[in-house]
């Protein structure tokens, strides 16, 4: 029993010392704090850094409280540290700096019990006799303080994606976002009434064995994009959709680096198919680029791959767009010239082609498909023959084309 009272004096005089402390053990945490972490050498908000203080002045006590009692911290005595964690959260102080300072507060209160027990040889006992307690104390209040952050990052990302999901579809429906959260996720991304931008979408083209796998897609696109935190990205359901501010960017959106990032992400497991629209002058028009984007998605294969806007013909986009009225009205001779050719390997189509990129000029054409003049013109004879047109005849070779386009089952290159 005398071991047991002179043990909890001991406890009872390290508390002592952090509560004589507890003004300004959070003072010298926070100076700590901002000479080695940047972000808190960053913070110039008053009220946060006041927040800081309370923080750390609320563990010192709960600290002392435990060890003033010799008992083990419990989740009630560390459950002033959720409030502070959230707001951490919300004000964008990031979890690795969070927890960073959270352990030099730690350590500062371990410093102070260090100090004193080297003031007297006698104390260094009471020193080790508190370490269970303050060890045990710190890792639940580091774990409490993880989690909380965590659950409060959680929770923002919940309200952004919703924010954003509505802010998105106004655009969509050409509504101008109102005062407050929605407007504020626009100003964000750039987004004004006269900002020229683009829309980039994204689908899986295959089931994702990753419940996490497209948002992680849509962060990847994201820098693909441009800066992140630039841009409005939102996940509907299981599409992506990208829309980028265009006012530094004198042409359309890059696409290279969009093709880059979907090898990687079809190599890891996530194959997308990708559109791009064209740029548009403002976001009245983002209805019609979201279309632009959506349409030329439809023009990939199976495995996926991206497909832009800008990279097409004007010949491309119209066939693309072509309903079933366009194909009832291509004269039927040439819609079964197109059908019969592509099934015994597509020689013929491939020559009309060519000699259509080569501005009519049989011998480049010839050149350039491998095989002697006089047998590209025999083939164009029977393409002439057989379709029931004049390849020199405009008219004529702009319909076949569009039949090639329409009927052959290979739709534009991209």
């Amino acid at each position: 029993m005398t071991d047991r009272r002179a043990q909890v004096a001991t406890l009872t005089e390290v508390a002592e010392v952090l509560i004589a402390r507890r003004l300004t053990l959070p003072q010298a945490a926070l100076a700590t704090m901002r000479a080695e972490i940047p972000g808190y050498a960053a913070i110039t908000d008053e009220a946060l850094l006041d927040d800081v203080v309370a923080h750390v002045r609320k563990g010192n006590d709960a600290l002392g409280l435990s060890l003033a009692g010799a008992r083990p911290a419990t989740d009630e005595d560390v459950a002033f540290v959720r409030p502070h964690a959230a707001r951490r959260a919300r004000l964008g102080v990031s979890l690795v700096d969070f927890m960073h300072g959270v352990r030099i507060a730690h350590r500062t209160m371990w410093d102070t019990i260090a100090d004193w027990a080297a003031g007297s040889p006698g104390r260094a006992d009471g020193a080790l006799r508190a370490a269970g307690l303050v060890m045990e104390f710190f890792n639940r209040a580091s774990t409490v303080a993880a989690q909380a952050y965590l659950d409060a990052e959680q929770l923002l990302a919940v309200e952004g994606d919703r924010v954003r999901r509505d802010l998105l579809e106004d655009l969509l429906a050409g509504r101008e976002p109102a005062p407050g959260p929605r407007l504020g996720a626009a100003t964000k991304a750039g987004l004004g009434p006269d900002t020229p931008c683009a829309v980039v979408t994204a689908v899986p083209v295959a089931p994702l064995s990753d419940e996490y796998g497209l948002r992680s897609a849509a962060a990847h696109l994201a820098r693909a994009v441009g800066e992140p935190a630039r841009l409005l990205t939102v996940l509907r359901q299981n599409e992506i959709v990208i829309v980028r501010a265009l006012r530094d960017t004198a042409g359309e959106l890059p696409v290279e680096p969009l093709r880059s990032a979907w090898r990687v992400l079809a190599e890891q497991g996530v194959p997308l198919a990708i559109g791009i629209s064209t740029r548009h002058a403002g976001v009245a028009d983002l209805a019609t680029a979201y279309r632009e984007a959506v349409t030329l998605m439809g023009t990939l294969s199976r495995n996926g791959g991206v497909a832009a806007l800008s990279e097409l013909s004007v010949l491309d986009y119209l066939t693309l767009r072509a309903d079933e009225t366009v194909a009832r009205i291509v004269p039927t001779r040439m819609r079964e010239f197109v059908t019969e050719d592509v099934r015994a390997g597509g020689s013929l189509i491939r020559t009309v082609r060519c000699f259509a990129s080569n501005d009519l000029n049989v011998k480049a054409a010839a050149r350039e498909l491998g095989i002697h003049i006089n047998t590209a013109h025999h083939r164009l004879a029977r393409v002439e023959e057989r379709a029931g047109c004049r390849l020199r005849r405009l008219g004529d070779l702009q319909e076949l084309l569009i039949a090639i386009r329409l009927f052959s089952g290979g739709g534009p290159a991209l």
